[in-house]
């Protein structure tokens, strides 16, 4: 074999290693892929929460639904917060609260946090309010007496009378009324302490204390 033939081996068997190398290489490119774990698609994010005024009127055009517990079909909600206009504080769900004040609904913080929000669904013609703080619904709680009676509460896992309300234009903003016993619901400004500012379904007419925005 004279040398040219020699060179000439060399180069094929270089180029066969080659064509080899980029084989495997492609071949350990596939395998990888499709052991490689699924990546999921993107959700849409939630909505932002928006004042209880302006989610009723998102309500009435939405078509967006929601599997709520407790509910047999999907409701349609909109996150929502609720300032009172009596002293301009939004209404937190008072998850530290223990036995009969447990979830208690007070307009007592200046900034929007987890017990602040809450969503809004419709049921019927009426509406029901669910803790975003706690996943519970809003009751009316009629049970109880004196300075506490129809205090609404973040207590409930299923919708009944008590967690039904209706939400009413006024001036500026709305007032909520339940539907358990006829009542506007109302800010307790004159409430001290722990109790400062709970709502209460117990007012016959509006003022001050019984609008919301």
């Amino acid at each position: 074999m004279n040398l040219i033939d020699k060179v000439r081996r060399v180069i094929v068997g270089r180029r066969s290693v080659a064509a080899l190398l980029s084989l495997t290489a492609t071949a350990a490119l596939a395998i990888g892929a499709s052991n490689a774990p699924a990546v999921a698609a993107p959700q849409a994010a939630a909505p932002a929460p928006v004042p209880l005024a302006q989610a009723v009127n998102l309500l009435k055009t939405t078509k967006a639904t929601t599997t709520v517990a407790g509910s047999a079909a999907a409701l349609a909600c909109q996150p929502v917060v609720i300032q009172s206009k009596a002293n301009g504080l939004l209404t937190s769900a008072e998850i530290g609260y223990s036995g009969g004040n447990y979830g208690m609904l007070r307009a007592r913080a200046g900034a929007q946090g987890p017990w602040e929000v809450y969503n809004l669904c419709t049921y019927g013609s009426n509406y029901v309010l669910v803790a975003n703080a706690n996943g519970s619904y809003v009751s009316t709680e009629l049970g109880y007496t004196g300075g506490n009676y129809a205090m609404l509460r973040a207590r409930a896992t299923a919708i009944g009378p008590w967690e039904q309300y209706q939400i009413l234009p006024y001036g500026s903003g709305v007032v909520i009324r339940s539907t358990a016993n006829g009542s506007y619901v109302s800010t307790e400004l004159g409430y001290t302490g722990g109790n400062y500012a709970m709502l209460r379904a117990r007012a016959t007419a509006i003022g001050p204390w019984e609008q919301y925005y």
